[in-house]
């Protein structure tokens, strides 16, 4: 007889994840086990509670997030506005696999404060590293100096409205590309940042 196979704990958090997504937060425990072919009480011992599985599950987007590495790295001598572009539509993508996370993590009243440390949590640190990537630039004479604080709330909130807009609210009219979308916003933003030459 054929050993069952083993899983490892993101393939059930990635399975658990889909069940989710699909059949709301009240999904049963029963119904992921059968999704990846073992016991209930293989998940329990994994992951404890169902609310935990849920939990960790569906915090899994938010944990991965490739912007807090590149935006770690600071500016590169590559044009500014052609980076704030790159980072923008990395953002969108990974905004639009944590928008539904997040909306299933509140439906099930599990989106509330947790024990995590407020500076660890991805999306606080994604803003704290954007400012301070805005402030090196700002540091390196490459755009005007403004506050790098406002900077990147408000450039992160330019790019997690249409993903919210799109999940959320059902808002899909807007027909341009994620590159097109953000290009635009930059040039927007950009515009208030250069450094005027002197004459």
């Amino acid at each position: 007889m054929a050993r069952p196979r083993l899983f490892t704990n993101d393939e059930i958090l990635a399975a658990t994840q889909s069940c989710i997504l699909e059949h709301g937060p009240s999904v049963s425990t029963t119904m992921i086990a059968d999704t990846l072919g073992i016991s209930q009480a293989a998940l329990f011992k994994r992951f404890g509670t169902k609310e935990e599985l849920i939990i960790r599950a569906l915090r899994q987007p938010m944990q991965r997030n490739p912007i807090a590495d590149l935006l770690e790295q600071g500016p590169s001598p590559e044009p500014i506005q052609s980076q704030l572009i790159g980072i923008g539509v990395a953002m969108i993508r990974v905004m639009r696999r944590v928008v539904p996370c997040m909306a299933m993590l509140h439906a099930a009243g599990l989106g509330g404060g947790n024990q995590e440390n407020h500076e660890s949590k991805p999306s606080i640190r994604v803003r704290i590293l954007l400012a301070k990537w805005f402030q090196d630039a700002i540091d390196a004479n490459r755009i005007r100096a403004a506050d790098p604080h406002i900077l990147a709330v408000g450039f992160l909130g330019m790019l997690h409205e249409r993903p919210f807009r799109e999940i959320i609210v059902g808002d899909t009219d807007l027909e341009c590309s994620d590159q097109e979308y953000v290009t635009q916003l930059v040039g927007s933003l950009f515009q208030g940042l250069t450094i005027p030459e002197e004459s």
